[in-house]
């Protein structure tokens, strides 16, 4: 991911803003909304490729692919930041992928999810992993599961694995910036 073009997009954020105080003067509603709906997307573009840099590098015997940043409109313009992992040696399977969603006024029913009984009416466990509150599903016979991990009431980190152990699916969760992703503006 190329973290230079951000000073690009701020000068973009910017000049879309102007524009759409230019169209707002000239009475041009519908062109200043189209403006400042477009920095609002740059703007979470750019709340995404920061989040990449919490997204940890691969553990010893993985490889990791690029990060991909998007944001989600039908989330409330939630930001999001994936990263997708894989075994090197493919002969003993392994995938896991991983995603840091922040930014949208939507957490609050997210966030519910974390109440113990709903987290146990659907088969998940509630665990500490640095500090965070997360659910964790497991299936030992599939060697498949998910963790997803609460951080700040502000981001819901998703960790799914296919083939992989329970203990490697706690470790890419207990391999994130957590302290770093709690002091994000």
């Amino acid at each position: 991911m190329s973290f230079w073009a951000t000073p690009v997009i701020a000068d973009e954020i910017l000049e879309s803003l102007k524009e759409a105080e230019d169209a707002y003067n000239d009475k041009a509603y519908s062109e200043a909304l189209e403006a400042i709906d477009y920095a609002k997307q740059l703007i979470l573009q750019m709340s995404s490729e920061n989040m990449a840099t919490f997204l940890p590098e691969p553990p010893d015997g993985w490889q990791a692919g690029e990060a991909v940043s998007q944001s989600m409109g039908m989330l409330g313009g939630a930001s999001t930041i994936e990263r997708v992992y894989t075994r090197a040696d493919q002969s003993n399977g392994g995938r896991v992928s991983m995603s840091i969603m922040g930014e949208s006024p939507m957490f609050m029913g997210l966030i519910n999810m974390f109440n113990p009984a709903i987290a146990g009416a659907d088969g998940g466990k509630l665990k500490k992993i640095k500090r965070n509150k997360s659910i964790v599903k497991y299936n030992a016979q599939n060697r498949s599961g998910e963790i997803m991990v609460n951080v700040a009431k502000k981001f819901i980190i998703t960790i799914d694995g296919n083939g992989i152990d329970e203990e490697e699916l706690l470790g890419f969760a207990e391999s994130i910036d957590y302290a770093g992703l709690k002091a994000m503006q």
